[in-house]
């Protein structure tokens, strides 16, 4: 028997719990960032945040995409070095997607949330 077994860990245990808990900080790194736009009313932290969500959301689809592929690895398969880099070159193609315009998501929020808080001004 080995340790593997009787322990159940296993890489891909790690893997997942580490992808959560990467998820988990990520989600609230754009709420800190949100509702410090929020708080301070600048319009460039409102609109830093709003981008920062879009490449947040393009990555999470990369993410998607990618695991629908069947990767026909050869014998040895696709190493770790090679699954870190993907996702590090994934997210700077993200973020620099979503800073020269991406898909539209983050003018759509910005202009929604402006709104908002706009509207709360007003009714304040």
């Amino acid at each position: 028997m080995s340790l593997n077994s009787i322990s159940g860990i296993n890489p891909q245990n790690v893997t997942d719990i580490n992808t959560a808990k990467k998820t988990s900080l990520e989600t609230e790194e754009f709420k800190h960032a949100l509702d410090t736009a929020i708080e301070n009313g600048k319009d460039e932290d409102l609109k830093e945040a709003c981008v920062e969500f879009e490449s947040y959301f393009l990555n999470m689809m990369f993410k998607s995409m990618r695991n629908t592929i069947v990767f026909d690895g050869g014998v040895l398969g696709k190493s770790n070095a090679e699954k870190i880099f993907q996702e590090m070159l994934d997210t700077e193609l993200t973020k620099k997607m979503a800073s020269q315009g991406g898909i539209g998501l983050a003018d759509m929020m910005y202009k929604q949330l402006n709104r908002q808080d706009s509207a709360l001004d007003i009714n304040i």
